[in-house]
């Protein structure tokens, strides 16, 4: 991977979308659903950061192992509260 081709992910875009497309359980109340968005929300914020500073400081290190790894944990269920 070429130092200019570096990931970048807006970490307020994405994590914006991942709330926008949670939909209000009927049995839950608007304060459970406000908690668990915000939760959702921060969640998502700090991995999204997490990420695009591991891809500064390392994909350039990592063996394509950890990699797959890495994208693993993103895309398993770590966004569900």
């Amino acid at each position: 991977m070429l130092s200019e081709d570096k990931l970048q992910i807006d970490p307020t875009e994405f994590a914006m979308t991942i709330i926008r497309n949670k939909q209000k359980e009927p049995k839950t109340t608007n304060t459970q659903f406000i908690k668990q968005q915000l939760t959702l929300y921060l969640e998502t914020y700090y991995l999204i950061k997490d990420f695009n500073h591991l891809e500064i400081s390392q994909m350039d290190q990592m063996k394509q192992k950890q990699i797959s790894e890495l994208f693993d944990k993103i895309l398993s269920g770590r966004f569900q509260p």
